[in-house]
């Protein structure tokens, strides 16, 4: 063996040593964060519910009363309290509520109730179980403006001390992935690296470019993040410009999914779009009453 292959090969293995201590004290270290990642989970729980309030109350049409602060009960119970009567469609809560806890990875267990402020009885509940047959009842029945108050209570919220699986598939999944790296490091050295996404599915609204698959609006070097709805709603705008859409038409192709919409969240998602569009003075999206909207594009 050549001295220098020797020398590579004690680099090799020292280099093994010091990530395989790196990743057992990282793990070690993460075994005594289990408090912390507590309070990071009831925070984030906080976040997700408001926002849970936040798209409901939308749906309903308001977009202006407040969301009063999410109470914790007690351990894993949240309470979601609103400033004003709203009405709501079981439909539409199960479906805003499963959406936004499974996408921030909150207990997948878990039982929703839906109080009177009055007189403080539940006026609709639902409970999902994966492990079990979920409990969703009543759908399709609006239920009548009113002072509602919402609690999610989740099975299992807290981590369970030091020996919680997650920070064992983390401190593993390190070791393992780091042993991984170097190992294939002379492999993957001589790779290159992979050529951005190209942007090329795109529809032109006067200055603006649409990119449909990112969901973005660019116009020279502002670039402009839109929402679902915002999307679908500029999609039927621009492959008809300067065309009269009926609000019916919008208000089906734009909500149908959501099971209650209001022509009130029409006309707000295209106020919102108006000041999108407005670096670009040639674009307008006018409202012809009682009929629909227009957008109008002058060259």
């Amino acid at each position: 063996m050549k001295l220098d292959n020797f020398d590579a090969m004690k680099r090799s293995y020292l280099i093994v040593g010091c990530l395989a201590v790196g990743s057992i004290f990282l793990f070690a270290s993460a075994l005594n964060q289990t408090s912390a990642q507590e309070d990071f989970l009831e925070k984030r729980a906080k976040l997700v519910i408001r926002k849970v309030g936040h798209q409901l109350l939308l749906q309903a049409g308001d977009s202006s009363s407040r969301i009063l602060p999410v109470k914790q009960l007690n351990n894993g119970t949240f309470q979601l309290a609103f400033q004003s009567e709203f009405s709501f469609k079981p439909d539409t809560l199960v479906k805003i509520v499963r959406q936004n806890l499974s996408a921030n990875d909150l207990p997948i267990n878990y039982m929703v109730s839906v109080f009177d402020c009055a007189t403080n009885e539940m006026v609709y509940g639902f409970e999902i179980s994966p492990a079990k047959s979920n409990l969703i009842s009543c759908m399709g029945r609006i239920q009548p403006k009113g002072c509602y108050t919402i609690q999610i209570a989740f099975v299992d919220f807290k981590l369970d001390g030091g020996s919680n699986p997650v920070i064992y598939q983390y401190g593993y999944g390190f070791i393992f992935i780091s042993l991984i790296a170097f190992i294939g490091y002379d492999y993957l050295k001589g790779k290159k690296k992979a050529s951005p996404v190209e942007m090329t599915n795109y529809i032109r609204l006067g200055s603006f470019l649409l990119f449909k698959d990112q969901r973005l609006l660019k116009n020279g070097t502002e670039i402009i993040e839109l929402s679902d709805k915002e999307l679908k709603l500029l999609e039927i705008f621009a492959t008809q410009q300067n065309q009269l859409i009926d609000r019916d038409r919008l208000l089906k192709e734009v909500w149908e999914d959501d099971g209650v919409f209001t022509a009130r969240s029409l006309d707000m998602f295209v106020s919102k779009l108006r000041k999108k569009l407005k670096s670009d003075p040639s674009i307008q999206i006018t409202n012809v009453y009682g009929k629909g909207y227009r957008l109008e594009i002058s060259i």
